[in-house]
């Protein structure tokens, strides 16, 4: 069971002095079957006149603050330290088939027992379900393979025909045009595979989080050069939720963290909100992800 030490700073800088600040934060990592946060701080600078703290629609643990006094610049700065076990897949053959999935995924909802999947199969903010989505996945459902084998052929063929590119789009670019140039960062693709899937009749989440990632060999780990992450959860009647990542073209391991969980990144930003005045404004990010014994080492 891995040990983890995130750092997530945030830095807002107005060009003038910014009068008031309303920011909404999902930086703290969730508590799940694999995961769980065993300690979290926030310090924000200047410190707000009130923070709240409470679980949002989809169970994610949302911090809320207002900053009444002029500042020019803001600071927001997550501490996180999560243990991650090693997630468990079903073997293969044993979900059901693709057709009876959806069939399930439909009886579920219409007999109320689980009807909030229904808010992960349709359209959201950042997942029009448009053709050239759904189109994807074709020819993958021959033969009705078991839904799982199904999600991983569709990982397989995404991770060959999209091209990581942090240049190619912003976080407005819209999901046609991601598709029309097959170039993106994580983000895209989530919404992309979640576009997709909610159209071949399987709900489907969107996660963000944190990638661990390793350095170069015989290069020290670079504090603050880590980045957000983000990837999809697919619900599989009789198995639950599996979570891939269609950006490195895996199913999740113990080096991804979850923070939250919703229909796209307009549910689970980690840092959005508003000011009045303070002009222009730059925001900068650092984030560091390092292993606890690792740490310790240092």
């Amino acid at each position: 069971m891995p040990l983890y030490h995130v750092t997530h700073h945030t830095r807002y800088r107005h060009s003038s002095s910014a009068t008031a600040a309303w920011q909404s934060l999902h930086l703290q990592p969730r508590d799940e079957t694999t995961q769980h946060c065993e300690d979290f701080e926030l310090e924000i600078r200047p410190p707000p006149g009130d923070l709240t703290t409470r679980p949002d629609f989809f169970g994610n643990k949302h911090h809320l603050f207002t900053l009444r006094e002029p500042h020019a610049d803001l600071s927001i700065t997550s501490r996180s330290f999560v243990r991650r076990d090693e997630p468990v897949f079903p073997p293969a053959g044993t979900t059901p088939p693709l057709s009876s999935a959806r069939e399930d995924v439909t009886a579920v909802i219409d007999t109320g027992s689980n009807f909030a999947l229904e808010q992960f199969l349709h359209a959201s903010p950042y997942v029009p379900l448009i053709p050239a989505a759904r189109a994807l996945a074709e020819g993958l459902d021959a033969g009705d393979p078991p839904a799982f084998e199904w999600l991983a052929a569709l990982g397989a063929r995404f991770g060959k025909h999209f091209t990581f590119d942090p240049k190619a789009t912003t976080v407005s670019t819209p999901l046609a045009e991601v598709l029309q140039h097959r170039r993106g960062v994580c983000q895209d693709f989530a919404h992309t595979f979640i576009s997709c899937v909610r159209q071949h009749g399987l709900p489907a989440a969107y996660v963000s989080g944190y990638l661990l990632t390793t350095p170069p060999p015989g290069k020290p780990r670079l504090r603050g050069a880590d980045a957000s992450h983000a990837w999809v959860s697919v619900y599989i009647p009789g198995t639950g939720w599996i979570d891939y990542d269609p950006t490195n073209t895996c199913f999740v391991a113990t080096g991804h963290i979850v923070v939250a969980r919703g229909r796209d990144f307009s549910d689970v930003s980690p840092v959005k909100g508003l000011f009045t005045g303070g002009g222009a404004h730059t925001l900068a990010t650092a984030i560091t992800v390092e292993p606890a014994e690792e740490e310790s080492a240092n």
